[in-house]
């Protein structure tokens, strides 16, 4: 059997820099395979189908929520239990998790098929568009607790410091589906069901990888019983309920932004939908190094060694620093170019520039949320994280957008919704320096323990 790996000793900046290039190359092909999805699909020429498929998104969050909240828990629980208690501890309670996500997963998977009808109405599904999503809903959730439990073991393998095995898991399920996706689409005349089993073969291949990995061989699934499980569960719960709401509540602040800004008419609306489609692209990097960071913090607080954990905070400030350094001064010299590309004058093109030239130096606090998010997970106030998260996303975001569109008209109201993402980042790293220096009074985050 495979030792773990830790994080223990060595160069902190080598081991998040591994581990983030691991945690990228998976996101980004998770965006791939989203426009491939929708290129191929659209090629049928039917609005009905892509209608179809943003229903059958918006329901997909439900799913995806608790598997992220089942990884973060997964991340942080894990690796400290590895460190504090040693492998065979971590194991069990890692074999825990993975039944817990399979027993949730069913329950909410057979909550959604029995609520389909009502929910895609209520969402405002009909005709056709109703028929289609209903029909690749249908087959995509019956495998949804695959899914869950892929991301698990993805979590898992970073918790133990396996940053190439953690990617692969996660990337030969993405690179099938991305194959798949035209033969079933096209060359089969399967339409939309055809993406739904291309992501059907995708999870069976993405659960067979991790089940071989994990029981033949880390032979990391150990014997529990119903009563381990009960006593570990609140452990999990206590870390996955605020992951769950705000990640289900996250959508507010977009919705507000829009609200606000559909006021200015619809070239506005275009701008905004080009300034959003390059959020995701070019600050994925911030959430892949916070997935990186969490294992390491949290090995480092099992093994009661703060100081690194100090060393491992302060390496993922400059790293989310110096990468917005370079998109910005990437945005400032491409602004004319991304204009010309997407062929936009006007209002649209001046969002694109007030998006490169304020907004992205600005969005580096985004990355300072979600790094000091690792600290309150690891240090048990994940609540922190949640009340940080739906503040920024409500309050925050209608103040600061609402006083900016009042003062400075629609670039005003961008800056709003940016400067939002910065402060509350300020506000990240301040709590989590007084958590920090709270748990151990002679160490410190970024700044000493005098206030």
């Amino acid at each position: 059997m495979k030792k773990s790996n830790t994080f223990l000793s060595g160069s902190v900046t080598r081991q998040l820099l591994s581990m983030t290039f691991a945690s990228w190359v998976a996101m980004v092909a998770g965006m791939l395979l989203s426009l491939v999805d929708t290129y191929f699909l659209s090629r049928l020429n039917d609005v009905h189908v892509l209608s179809a498929m943003g229903f059958a998104s918006s329901i997909g969050l439900f799913m995806s929520a608790i598997g992220i909240g089942l990884s973060v828990a997964t991340s942080v629980l894990v690796s400290q239990k590895l460190t504090r208690s040693g492998e065979h501890a971590a194991h069990q309670l890692f074999t825990s998790i993975v039944l817990m996500g399979l027993l949730i997963g069913l329950l909410v998977m057979s909550v959604l098929l029995l609520g389909l009808p009502f929910i895609l109405s209520i969402l405002g599904a009909k005709g056709a568009s109703f028929d289609n999503a209903t029909s690749y809903l249908q087959l995509t959730l019956l495998v949804s607790p695959l899914g869950v439990l892929a991301m698990i073991f993805a979590s898992g393998l970073r918790a133990a410091a396996m940053a190439k095995a953690s990617m692969w898991i996660s990337l030969i399920a993405t690179i099938v589906n991305i194959i798949l996706c035209p033969i079933f689409i096209e060359w089969f005349e399967w339409g939309i069901e055809g993406a739904a089993w291309a992501t059907i073969v995708a999870r069976y291949i993405s659960f067979g990888i991790g089940i071989w990995y994990f029981g033949y061989r880390l032979r990391w699934f150990k014997s529990i019983d119903l009563i381990f499980v009960k006593q570990e569960f609140s452990g999990v719960r206590r870390i996955t309920m605020p992951v769950l709401i705000s990640n289900w509540f996250m959508p507010l602040g977009s919705m507000i932004v829009v609200w606000i800004v559909a006021a200015y008419g619809d070239e506005a609306m275009a701008g905004m939908a080009i300034v959003g489609s390059l959020g995701p692209v070019l600050f994925s990097v911030f959430f892949s190094i916070t997935g990186a960071a969490g294992p390491m913090v949290g090995q480092n607080v099992g093994a009661n060694q703060p100081a690194r954990v100090g060393q491992i905070y302060r390496s993922g400030l400059c790293l989310i620093a110096c990468y917005t350094l370079i998109v910005w001064v990437f945005g400032m010299l491409s602004y004319d170019a991304i204009a010309d590309m997407y062929d936009v004058d006007g209002i649209a093109a001046g969002m694109i520039m007030i998006y490169c030239l304020v907004q992205i130096p600005l969005s580096m606090g985004i990355g300072a949320i979600a790094l000091s998010n690792g600290i309150f997970n690891n240090l048990g106030k994940p609540n922190w994280s949640m009340r940080l998260s739906l503040a920024r996303a409500t309050m925050g975001t209608l103040l600061l957008c609402y006083v900016g569109s009042e003062l400075f008209g629609l670039y005003g109201a961008l800056i709003g919704s940016s400067l939002t993402f910065f402060v509350f980042g300020l506000f990240a790293v301040v709590f989590a320096n007084r958590l920090f220096s709270r748990t151990y009074p002679n160490n410190w985050l970024v700044f000493s323990n005098r206030y």
